[in-house]
């Protein structure tokens, strides 16, 4: 029997989600907002993350402000009957 992501990862152990990170920022007084998804075990590591993709996305620059508006964990249970009806093929 194969094993599955719960039965190869220990008691405690935090688990990798998916992290939404909503932002903007500022350069010479010129407003950027973004949207991303990160991948992560907890906030620090998200927040890694996201200085990775900052030093990526703006290498050039020499200074920016940045000011994240929402740092959330990804749910990924759906409520099915939100939809219902609402779509129709």
């Amino acid at each position: 029997m194969a094993e599955t992501w719960e039965d190869t990862t220990k008691e405690g152990e935090e688990h990798l989600r998916e992290w939404t990170v909503e932002y903007t920022v500022n350069i010479s007084g010129e407003q950027h907002h973004h949207l991303t998804v990160l991948w992560g075990e907890d906030h620090e590591a998200v927040q890694r993350h996201l200085l990775a993709e900052l030093k990526r996305t703006y290498s050039g620059s020499e200074r920016i402000d940045v000011t994240v508006l929402r740092m959330e964990s990804i749910k990924t249970e759906v409520d099915a009957l939100f939809f219902e009806g609402c779509f129709t093929p």
